[in-house]
C-alpha cells in the first residue's frame, strides 16, 4: 500500500538512493508558479533555499499562498521547512531535518 501512495504523491526515494547526491539550490520566488519548481527539486532530494522578496515586491498575497503550499508539501512528504531571516525560506526532503534551538 505504501508504494502505491508514494507513486500517487510523487515520492522518488528510489532515485535518491540510486544517485546518492543532494544539492543545495537557491531558487528565487519570482512568480507563484515557481512553487512547482521548488517542489520538484525537493522531490528529487535537493535542499532549496528560496528568496521570497522578488514576489513580495509585486504581490504579498501570492507569497502567503506559496508559503502555505510549500508548508503543506513539506508536511505531506515528511520534509521540513523553516524561515531564514525575513526574506528566505528553506525546504528540505524527508532525509534532512532542520535543527531548531
Amino acid at each position: 500500500m505504501r508504494g502505491v501512495i508514494d507513486k500517487i504523491i510523487g515520492r522518488k526515494e528510489d532515485v535518491l538512493e540510486a544517485s546518492g547526491e543532494t544539492y543545495i539550490k537557491a531558487i528565487p520566488l519570482k512568480a507563484y508558479e515557481d512553487v512547482d519548481v521548488i517542489k520538484s527539486e525537493v522531490r528529487a532530494g535537493n535542499i532549496v533555499i528560496t528568496n521570497v522578496s522578488p514576489l513580495a515586491k509585486r504581490n504579498i498575497e501570492d507569497v502567503k499562498r506559496a508559503i502555505n503550499e510549500l508548508n503543506d508539501y513539506a508536511i505531506l512528504i515528511s520534509g521540513d521547512i523553516a524561515r531564514l531571516g525575513e526574506e528566505r525560506v528553506i525546504l528540505t526532503p524527508r532525509t534532512v531535518k532542520i535543527w531548531r534551538s
